[in-house]
């Protein structure tokens, strides 16, 4: 498997993927799909990453800048990421993500947030963080990982096409 960014020739795959492991998992009007499409659209991919295996994309990882509301600068959202349905459970969600993280490091950025489950990132180094939630409805799933060990001043506030359809 080889993980790399994404150039322009991948975008119909890079959607095809988010739009098969929507199906799979029955996101509420596709909801990972949807969000690639407006970031992309609106120029906000701080990252795209995919996964490719014998020359067919697999995987898929986005993420975006996050804004936090006390000028905190450096904070990055993981957003859509999806794994074709037939490839799940190997290993390549996590890889991913491992790489996104290793690049926006080295991109000196100061952490990565996600709402997402908790069961899922916190074995691989997430902590919760109900208090930097901008909306109350998302606190339960606030995980972050600070690159520097200090977590955010203020609230982390999403791009409105994320949290559109969380």
């Amino acid at each position: 498997m080889e993980i790399r960014k994404e150039t322009v020739a991948d975008f119909e795959a890079i959607m095809n993927v988010t739009l098969a492991a929507a199906k799979l998992h029955q996101v509420g009007k596709l909801g990972g799909y949807h969000t690639l499409n407006e970031m992309r659209k609106s120029g906000m991919l701080a990252l795209s990453l995919v996964a490719e295996i014998d020359g067919t994309i697999v995987g898929h990882a986005a993420f975006f800048p996050l804004r936090v509301t006390a000028g905190d600068k450096g904070w990055y959202a993981l957003g859509s990421i999806s794994v074709l349905p037939e490839c799940q459970s190997q290993g390549i969600r996590k890889a991913l993500i491992a790489e996104g993280l290793e690049i926006l490091r080295s991109m000196h950025g100061r952490g990565v947030a996600i709402v997402g489950d908790p069961d899922y990132f916190k074995p691989l180094g997430f902590l919760n963080a109900p208090q930097l939630a901008a909306r109350q409805a998302d606190a339960d799933g606030i995980m972050v990982m600070p690159f520097d060990n200090r977590m955010p001043y203020g609230r982390f506030e999403f791009p409105e096409a994320f949290m559109s359809v969380q």
